[in-house]
């Protein structure tokens, strides 16, 4: 008699677990959201992976191909640009400079475009660097982890 409640409480147990399974499937994990590259076709993987790799190069001033030898050996951009001789320090500036810049472009963009005005994209380019002088002492760690970066 258990065991016949026991296998009666399995079986529909198993079979949500298997319309679930399948509902991940179908969707790919997380619904195409994520870090992972669900959802994302192969071409749209090559075109970020290739930005990621210029960024990285002009940030660091040194070819894309040095960005890709370090990358394949498993390095991140703190160890690259230690390779290079950057220290911490001056990798800290360059991004914060690259940062700026890319802000800047998207605030103009913004402009050009009559979603906000001149004033509201200085005022908040203003924002973002008080922000950011704020959390000077807190960068480092961001850098070894290189979130942002593809790593």
């Amino acid at each position: 008699m258990r065991y016949k409640i026991l296998v009666y409480a399995f079986v529909p147990v198993m079979a949500f677990g298997l319309l679930g399974v399948s509902a991940v499937y179908a969707h790919g994990f997380f619904g195409g959201f994520g870090r992972g590259f669900s959802g994302v076709s192969s071409e749209q993987i090559a075109t970020q992976t290739q930005t990621m790799f210029q960024n990285m190069a002009d940030t660091l001033g040194i070819s894309v191909d040095e960005v890709k030898a370090g990358w394949a050996q498993g390095k991140n951009i703190a160890q690259i640009a230690q390779d290079q001789g950057i220290s911490q320090e001056q990798l800290q500036q360059k991004m914060k400079e690259a940062r700026q810049q890319q802000l800047k472009t998207q605030m103009q963009s913004l402009v050009d475009k009559g979603i906000i005005t001149q004033s509201q994209a200085d005022q908040r380019l203003k924002w973002m660097e008080t922000k950011t002088q704020k959390a000077t002492g807190k960068v480092l760690k961001g850098i070894k982890g290189m979130h942002g970066w593809g790593f």
